[in-house]
């Protein structure tokens, strides 16, 4: 009978119990220096999506905590729901919003906070030369875009701030955090929802509304 352990499961999301399949464990200790340490190898499988995956525990006597690694590795940030809606609203002339959207999200994954914010400042620019044209430069890129009504006076500020976020990223050494990051993709994420999906949802909204029935005088 397998035994059981508290491990994170990305189908499902947070941690769930998985079954231990194998376990095989490697203890060594230093020559010179009064430090041990080992690395445990296991192979899990979620209980609920039946998902397999690899734990290494590693673990070193002069550290509190142990360091822990899944692989595949842990999904730092879900895709939308409705990223697989892109292949079927996004136009062949802008089929780049979703392979450049993957590629941020893939670089978010592994780390590459810096990768992930300059392909948001390309994907947004790419995005606004197709809805509007190339303006020679990104403010009048963002005041035409914001003028065709694609977003608010609210959201182009936000905008704005993720555009010199990418910038400075590239230029000017900027460190982006993870936090930081996290917030440029839900703006973004917001942005590419609203100006290639929800027109289409709310078409189909309307026609499933029934129509008002005019009143007799």
């Amino acid at each position: 009978m397998c035994r059981i352990t508290k491990a994170h499961c990305n189908t499902c999301g947070g941690e769930r119990n998985h079954d231990i399949l194998h376990s095989e464990k490697k203890n060594w200790q230093d020559d010179e220096a009064p430090v041990h340490g080992s690395d445990t190898y296991e192979t899990l499988r979620c209980r609920g999506c039946e998902e397999i995956k690899l734990r290494h525990t590693s673990m070193f006597s002069e550290h509190q905590e142990d360091d822990v690694h899944y692989f595949p590795p842990l999904v730092f940030r879900r895709r939308p729901e409705w990223f697989e809606d892109l292949y079927f609203e996004v136009s062949s002339e802008e089929e780049f919003v979703e392979s450049l959207l993957n590629e941020i999200y893939v670089a978010v994954q592994n780390n590459l906070l810096n990768l992930a914010l300059m392909g948001v400042r390309s994907l947004i620019e790419k995005v606004m030369i197709a809805k509007v044209g190339d303006n020679r430069s990104f403010a009048k890129n963002l005041n035409a875009f914001a003028s065709k009504g694609f977003v608010s006076i609210k959201q182009k500020e936000n905008l704005s701030t993720i555009l010199e976020a990418g910038h400075a990223a590239i230029h000017r050494k900027y460190n982006p955090r993870e936090n930081e990051v996290i917030t440029v993709l839900d703006i973004t994420e917001h942005i590419i929802e609203s100006v290639y999906l929800h027109e289409s949802k709310v078409s189909n909204l309307k026609k499933r509304v029934p129509q008002r029935v005019p009143k007799n005088d």
